[in-house]
């Protein structure tokens, strides 16, 4: 997490510099100075900019009043993991500022979408890991991620969380690329192609629409689901027919002493699934893990909580 705020604060801090100014004993770990971070509303002096790293506790009086006497003289932003006690408050707004974990989510999730994160990557190799485990991706191969459709804190807000940690981190996924042709009644035919997310979080095909915005994916904890989520060759035959199918209205007409009459019928168009080129190619989808009694993954397309186990 470290290398991910100092690398975004590169890009959003004015004159920012890394430095490594280490206090013994401190729970807060030094990330660099700038002059100006205007995503946390600071636009003018020195400001040191530290980490406090996730933990059981949180952050108390205590710690911030021996941190302000062996830390150098200025102002101090934390970017914390960890929820501050209500002991805390207030806090002196002009010595130190505490950024909690929702925030910084929140904060680097919109630079993922944006695009201020950027990298080329795939999953490390995962030969003698468990399907599921979180891991870090090198910089070999260009991926995508899709955008979210919800936001951490209007998710909490509204069910009352708070209190928890949270980090981003990508959820693996496919995308598959099929075209072929819909074969209707009469014979009559007509070619198709269709793009196609399998998420196998929530174990379910949708159609992606050319208006889905896609980002390069950024270098940020990704996970890969069990196994057994994938849909096997037959089934996902048998899915991606179901789910190109399409029902047309078709004119029928029969003639009587009153004239034409014209009845609409449904014509269903099948894909010929024998002939139809289909490829995939893996993708990612925005989430966070987050602490509550334990660590779940919190999906950023559902909103749904899963587990960090095998899914059943």
């Amino acid at each position: 997490m470290e290398g991910i705020l100092r690398a975004l604060l590169s890009i959003r801090s004015v004159e920012f510099d890394s430095f490594n100014i280490g206090i013994p004993g401190s729970p807060f770990e030094p990330i660099g100075i700038a002059t100006a971070v205007p995503d946390f509303g600071i636009h003018s002096g020195r400001t040191f900019i530290w980490h406090a790293p996730p933990g059981i506790l949180p952050i108390t009086r205590s710690e911030l009043d021996r941190f302000e006497m062996d830390s150098p003289d200025g102002f101090h932003l934390i970017l914390s993991e960890r929820p501050t006690h209500s002991d805390c408050d207030p806090i002196d707004g002009t010595k130190f500022q505490i950024v909690p974990p929702n925030q910084i989510s929140q904060w680097i999730g919109s630079a993922v979408l944006s695009g201020d994160i950027v990298a080329s990557a795939v999953l490390e190799d995962s030969d003698g890991i468990e399907s599921n485990d979180v891991s870090n991706r090198s910089i070999e191969e260009e991926l995508q991620v899709l955008s979210s459709k919800i936001d951490i804190d209007s998710w909490t807000a509204s069910r009352g969380i708070e209190g928890f940690s949270s980090s981003p981190m990508l959820l693996e996924a496919r995308i598959w690329r099929v075209s072929g042709n819909l074969h209707g009644p009469s014979g009559s035919s007509e070619n198709g192609q269709w793009t196609i997310l399998e998420d196998p979080w929530s174990q379910r095909l949708s159609i992606i629409g050319e208006s889905e915005s896609m980002q390069k994916s950024p270098n940020i904890r990704s996970i890969e689901p069990p196994n057994v989520n994938w849909l096997s060759e037959d089934r996902l035959k048998i899915q991606i027919s179901k789910i190109v199918e399409e029902r047309r209205r078709g004119d029928s007409g029969e003639v009587s002493i009153s004239g034409t009459v014209r009845s609409m019928l449904l014509e269903k168009w099948v894909l010929d699934i024998h002939m139809a080129v289909i490829k995939h190619h893996r993708i990612f989808i925005p989430g966070w893990l987050i602490n509550l009694e334990s660590d779940k993954i919190l999906h950023g397309r559902n909103g749904r909580l899963y587990d960090l186990v095998p899914l059943k």
